[in-house]
């Protein structure tokens, strides 16, 4: 009995606590069971903006055309130490301004060596017209020459023919039988000696003629235009190291606004550098990239092309801008807005021009800022 009396308030709770979970359940099966013609509410109904047969809502990133543009270590160096910086954030410049410079010594030390070898090159040029003209010269003495040894050749001949008589006489005077003449003749010093040096001029004549003949075939033009092309080739290295020492001073590519100034004089860039040294958003109008996916692609169609839409801050859709689709891309690639991550979400691209970036009243549009887009509308 004394039990009873003890376990009695913890049935009571019990009892209280089961029907209070009774009441609970039940009232949460009716909530899921209401009326079914009602339909699903939209948990922020501003996001959600009605649209227009012909497109969907599409997320978007408001960019510059042509983009920004990041600019870093010039393509002639391989690393360089910041000299200048001539710019700030926020500043607007124009086409061709001076950004920044890197330090030159070994490109202006090249520079030096360059234009001292064309230098040494025309030296050259100089040589090889004197050649050419030596060689003129060389091949008058030498038809001299030739000229020269081919009298002697003859006066050569006529003295062996002149000893020959003269023996051949005397032989004839002693009543020497004619068939002993050679043999008799072949003894005698004086003609011995002429034939030799017949021989020798004759040899020495065809010599001259061989090296005559060398001496004309050879075009002392060669020499020449191949010291001028060294001097073509010594001037290209000078413009070489004048383009190298150019190019290390950055300038804007176009008229825009600088933006992330991240060096200043002293820093190293390198080709290992990730971070570039600025940006430069391009002056211009400011275009939106509608990334349409491919669940939505079969509602888009050319027909947008030159349509208004409106454009929604994502961050608070009752911001609105208006715009124009200028294009609507025919190829699924990747998204921009994740080129840094490896995905494979692929859409089209639509081109969309906002008529004005900055209406008054309203915040601005500013490059790389997210967006949606209803293109029905």
């Amino acid at each position: 009995m004394n039990w009873s009396r003890r376990i009695r308030p913890v049935v009571i709770v019990l009892g209280v606590l089961l029907l209070v979970g009774t009441l609970i359940g039940a009232g949460a099966l009716t909530a899921g069971h209401g009326n079914p013609t009602d339909g699903p509410k939209s948990a922020n109904p501003a996001q959600n903006p009605s649209t227009k047969a012909g497109g969907p809502i599409t997320m978007g990133t408001v960019d510059s055309d042509p983009p920004p543009v990041s600019y870093g270590l010039p393509t002639v160096l391989q690393s360089g130490s910041i000299a200048e910086v001539f710019v700030k954030d926020g500043q607007e410049v124009k086409a061709d301004e001076k950004l920044y410079t890197f330090d030159t010594s070994i490109q202006t030390s090249d520079l030096k060596r360059a234009s001292a070898a064309v230098a040494v090159a025309k030296t050259k040029v100089d040589e090889a017209k004197e050649g050419a003209r030596q060689h003129a010269e060389k091949v008058k003495v030498l038809n001299t020459g030739v000229d020269v040894v081919a009298e002697k050749v003859k006066w050569q001949t006529y003295l062996v023919t002149l000893i020959e008589g003269n023996l051949n006489k005397g032989y004839m005077a002693e009543k020497i039988p004619e068939a002993d003449w050679k043999a008799k003749r072949d003894l005698n010093a004086d003609l011995y000696k002429a034939n030799i040096d017949k021989i020798t001029a004759i040899n020495e004549l065809s010599l001259k003629r061989a090296e005559l003949d060398a001496l004309k075939a050879a075009d002392p033009q060669v020499l020449v235009k191949e010291a001028e092309a060294g001097v073509d080739q010594a001037k290209a290295e000078v413009n070489k190291a004048e383009t190298a020492i150019r190019l290390c001073t950055v300038t804007a590519k176009t008229a825009g606004t600088v933006e992330q100034v991240k060096i200043s004089p002293g820093a190293t860039l390198g080709i290992s550098t990730r971070d570039p040294a600025l940006w430069l958003i391009p002056a211009g109008p400011r275009v939106v990239r509608a990334e349409i996916e491919a669940d939505f692609a079969h509602r888009v169609s050319n027909d947008l092309i030159g349509k208004e839409v409106t454009i929604y801050d994502n961050a608070d859709p009752k911001i609105t801008y208006k715009g124009t689709v200028r294009r609507i891309g025919g190829t699924f690639l990747p998204k921009r807005s994740e080129s840094l991550i490896m995905s494979d979400t692929r859409v089209l691209e639509a081109l969309v021009e906002v008529t004005d970036p900055a209406p008054a009243g309203k915040p601005p549009l500013r490059v790389g800022q997210r967006v949606r887009v209803n293109l029905g509308q």
